[in-house]
């Protein structure tokens, strides 16, 4: 028996399901999770003849010495071959088995069309959404929402007015191919502010190294019946020699959508995304560079315009509109709305000074206008935004990476700048909801990970601080001017482990210390929000600081693949916000009574866990069952934290196929069935109702054909349901359930060609 390690010869990671041949062996084998595997001789040997192959790698072919007890490590180099035409390189996951962390594939992205991000991921055990009605969704992370969860798209830190959950990020994950969520707290690499995980977004390398220039891409068109809304994307690759170029496009329109049992006017919606990638790798040196542009605009329902406080709490008891309000279908968006314009510029320079040593250069600089238009009591003014903000980011990291012979080990040390400043635009005829303010962000780190057999260890630290100077006026009745001056730092550590218990199992563990600064609304926000609700905020908010602990294990053989996980997760001066009490609890304003949202901050301790298991009893037949669940207690008040994310449990059966002469056809049928708790881990004060939803659950389905054309094209036509039962229900994380239910059924009907 000899024991084999099967690496990346580039980035010293495990490279999955790798196989290992040799004439001597019982049977071939497939390496696991951590580049391991094992073959059984038929009779003792000193020296045996291997041969390993993994696409998108260098196939290799050695001589080795048996030694007992001892594993025989083997190192592929990555390769770009060409077949017919056609490219086939590996995909690189940006994270490693030291982060517990989930990755959704392109077959899934390809099936999203007009879903939001938020979504989309909710297919991962221990995410979730938040939402403002139906078009404002962000993802939720083991509780953890908003500014505590960083969205990566390319490698940049995505800088917007991500003020709570009314906004959604200005994100579009059609030309990825990869996405990617990690759910530990990773302050250490990204920065500050990871407190609940980190979003990944990633490309695909581009096409170097083609010997004659070559060109591919592909269009995703799609047709949804809720909303009547049409989407669109479209990828155009190009490669030669040591140039690489990408373009991408995507389009998406529509309008009002219905619950199961009503229309919900102004809920329309229209994004147009455009985005490049264009790189030059030399021997040495890799520059890419990359831009984007992101525009949307989001109705919302109108909601409440009451000026009878009893006629908005009856409302909210009845918790859906009064039938003399509704319209016919509409693509019209009218205010109350958002509208946002997202521009993206990165440059980044890769040096390798040797094989061992590189170092990356990234500068970056984001632009984020954000408009939103509130009903006012003049109706010509409706059509003036009430906030009209500019958010510009400069930022600019250097990165320096280490290899080392002895134990596998890397080395990270890097150092970022950040400079933001956001400006209030005049002439909204209304004071701002944010003041206008500068900040400045440095920060420094160091990772370091080593190998010791099976177990696999990293250590790092961090150190940040963060600077703001701002200047406002602090209420809408006395007017008064303020100029103030903030300071926030901290150090942050993580520490992570991984251990190869045998062929089948494998356990990992981290524990990350982390923090966050008030974000700008959380300090000074004052104004109405979303037509629905007032916000106040808190300037004598603290920063947060916490530690997060995740531990998980996997089982996998042939057929059967489980992985749970569970964390704790304790947070000192965790910020929030909640329903005012007496007095507070509601806000009289000329258009109406509104629901006053105040931000406070206490100590709180949030832990659960999640689990999924993959069966495969045939051969072309996958089961997927998923649980998440998770607890939140306030500890300085002793009650439940509102707004956090209910039980929820899965079940899907996928059965694929291929058929036809040389298997030109591909079909599969997919069923998934999602079951969704009641919250009973709640405060009713803390609410503007009495109750939670009840639980429910949703049917979803989709079924794909593939068609294998000549020339190396792909024809895939796909058929996706959601919520195909046509269910009435609400979620207790959507703010918008006080006036209306969720979505209904939705049929889409997209169509893939790939050339």
């Amino acid at each position: 028996m000899v024991s084999f390690v099967v690496l990346s010869e580039s980035t010293r990671e495990p490279i999955v399901g790798a196989a290992v041949r040799c004439a001597e062996a019982v049977s071939p084998a497939a390496t696991d999770a951590s580049g391991r595997c094992t073959l059984q001789l038929a009779h003792p040997m000193a020296r045996i003849k291997v041969e390993v192959s993994y696409v998108g790698f260098k196939k290799i072919s050695r001589t080795v010495s048996v030694v007992p007890g001892k594993s025989v490590t083997l190192l592929l180099q990555e390769d770009a071959k060409m077949i017919d035409n056609v490219v086939v390189t590996a995909q690189r996951h940006h994270t490693n088995l030291l982060q517990q962390s989930a990755a959704i594939g392109s077959d899934v992205l390809e099936k999203g069309g007009a879903t939001s991000l938020a979504k989309l991921l909710e297919t991962v055990p221990g995410v979730s959404s938040i939402s403002t009605g139906n078009t404002i969704a962000k993802p939720v992370i083991q509780g953890m929402h908003s500014s505590r969860i960083l969205l990566m798209n390319n490698g940049v830190r995505l800088e917007s007015q991500s003020w709570g959950a009314d906004h959604a990020p200005e994100l579009d994950y059609t030309g990825s191919s990869m996405v990617e969520v990690v759910k530990g707290a990773e302050c250490i690499r990204y920065g500050f502010g990871a407190m609940g995980g980190v979003v990944l977004l990633n490309d695909a390398p581009l096409p170097y190294g083609n010997t004659k220039p070559q060109l591919k891409g592909n269009l995703n068109l799609g047709y949804d019946t809720n909303a009547r809304g049409g989407s669109g994307s479209g990828s155009l690759e190009a490669g030669y020699r040591q140039w690489g170029l990408r373009l991408h496009g995507m389009y998406t329109k529509g309008g009002d959508y219905r619950t199961a049992d009503y229309l919900l006017n102004n809920t329309g919606y229209n994004t147009i995304s455009l985005s490049a990638l264009a790189g030059w790798q030399g021997r040495k040196l890799t520059v890419t560079l990359f831009s984007s542009l992101y525009y949307q605009r989001s109705g919302i329902y109108y909601a409440s315009k009451i000026s009878d406080l009893d006629q908005l709490i009856k409302r909210f008891e009845y918790g859906r509109p009064d039938p003399a309000t509704l319209r016919p279908f509409s693509y019209t968006i009218r205010p109350p709305f958002q509208q946002s314009q997202h521009i993206t510029l990165k440059g980044e320079l890769k040096w390798m000074l040797n094989p061992l040593h590189e170092i990356d250069f990234t500068l970056s600089f984001q632009e984020n206008l954000r408009q939103e238009f509130e009903n006012r009591k003049k109706t010509q003014w409706s059509w003036i935004p009430m906030q009209d903000l500019i958010l510009k980011t400069y930022k600019f990291d250097v990165l320096w990476h280490a290899k080392w012979r002895l134990w596998n080990m890397s080395t990270d040390v890097g150092l970022s700048n950040t400079y933001q400043t956001n400006y209030n635009y005049p002439g909204t005829k209304q004071p701002a909801f944010v003041p206008n303010f500068a900040a400045l962000s440095m920060g420094g780190y160091f990772l370091h990970k080593a190998q010791w057999g099976r177990l696999q260890c990293a250590l790092g630290m961090r150190y940040d601080f963060r600077v703001m100077s701002v200047n406002g006026y602090s209420s809408l009745s006395s007017y008064t001017y303020y100029d103030d001056f903030k300071l926030y730092s901290n150090f942050t550590t993580s520490l992570a482990a991984h251990y190869q218990l045998n062929d089948n199992w494998d356990v990992r563990a981290n524990i990350g210390w982390s923090w966050r600064p008030p974000d700008i609304n959380e300090l000074y926000a004052i104004g109405l929000q979303d037509g629905s609700y007032w916000v106040v905020g808190n300037r004598h908010l603290a920063s947060e600081r916490g530690y997060k602990s995740v531990v998980g294990a996997r089982y996998r053989n042939t057929w059967l693949s489980v992985e749970p996980s569970a964390f704790y997760q304790r947070i000192n001066s965790y910020i929030y916000d909640h329903i005012g009490t007496g007095k507070d609890r509601f806000h009289n304003h000329p258009s109406g009574k509104y629901p006053k949202f105040i931000y406070d901050q206490d100590d709180v301790r949030l832990y659960g866990g999640d689990i999924e298991a993959t069966l495969t009893p045939v051969k072309g037949l996958t089961l997927v069952g998923k649980g998440e669940w998770m607890f939140a207690r306030n500890l300085t008040r002793g009650d439940w934290l509102p707004f956090m994310p209910s039980d929820r449990y899965g079940l899907s059966a996928t059965y694929a196929r291929s058929l036809g002469i040389g298997e030109k056809y591909h079909a599969s049928l997919s069923l998934s069935g999602i079951y969704v708790t009641k919250q009973t881990r709640f405060d009713p004060d803390k609410d503007l109702v009495s109750d939670s939803p009840p639980a429910y659950f949703l049917l979803n389905g989709t079924a794909e054909l593939g068609i294998r054309l000549p020339h190396s094209r792909q024809l895939k036509f796909m058929l996706v349901g959601e919520n195909v039962l046509n269910r009435l229900y609400k979620e207790y994380t959507d703010r918008f359930r006080y006036y209306a239910h969720e979505r209904g059924a939705n049929f889409s009907l997209r169509t893939l060609f790939k050339f």
